[in-house]
């Protein structure tokens, strides 16, 4: 066979497999917009709730809500400390495998949130590092209400969640437990605020720097 020969039988094996592979694409393309009209009133429906639950600020408020129960496992809330009358209490944080768990309850409901690393690290297009993870609400008896596709951007203590997608969104009652959970904490912080700064220690400070 010669070399002229073997040019030509190369150029046509990948012709014909270039001429295949855009016959495929193109069958593959038809039938995904088939598959897409067909129920497109899913789909319609899915963006709903996701539009629903970002306008609620469901992600924003799970993911602060998970931060502050890893941060102080042992948090406790009682209705007499908090504004909005209710009692928020964490209970148990536990790692298994890739999972990382906490439980808590608000007023008497019980919860689990669920941390999922399943990403790892990655490096994006531009060379850029970022992880992306799952985190997911549970009721006491199993069911996933919310879960959060997260990705995050930096480092140690610079990580932070750079953008979040909604997966699961089922609602019902737990959409106003999680609202009070989040307003609970945030007031939390505010009565903090508010104590430390008119604190005896402050107060004196003032009279010291003024000469009262």
């Amino acid at each position: 066979m010669t070399q002229k020969h073997e040019d030509l039988t190369l150029l046509s094996v990948r012709s014909a497999f270039d001429h295949l592979r855009s016959t495929v694409n193109r069958a593959l393309q038809r039938i995904e917009r088939q598959q897409q009209l067909a129920h497109s009133e899913l789909f319609s429906q899915i963006k709903e709730r996701r539009k629903l639950a970002k306008t609620l600020l469901l992600d924003k408020r799970l993911i602060r809500i998970y931060q502050a129960l890893l941060e102080k496992p042992s948090l406790k809330v009682l209705r007499h400390e908090n504004l909005a009358h209710c009692e928020l209490t964490a209970s148990v944080v536990t790692h298994e495998s890739e999972y990382q768990t906490v439980k808590f309850s608000l007023n008497s409901t019980e919860y689990v949130l669920r941390f999922a690393d399943r990403g790892g690290a990655c490096i994006s297009y531009y060379g850029e590092t970022f992880k992306s993870s799952h985190l997911s609400l549970f009721d006491n008896a199993q069911q996933e209400l919310l879960t959060l596709h997260l990705t995050f951007e930096g480092e140690g203590e610079q990580e932070a969640v750079s953008e979040s997608q909604i997966t699961c969104f089922v609602p019902g009652k737990w959409i106003y437990d999680v609202i009070h959970a989040y307003e609970t904490l945030e007031t939390k912080e505010s009565l903090s605020a508010i104590e430390d700064a008119y604190s005896e220690e402050k107060l004196e400070q003032l009279r010291l720097k003024f000469g009262i």
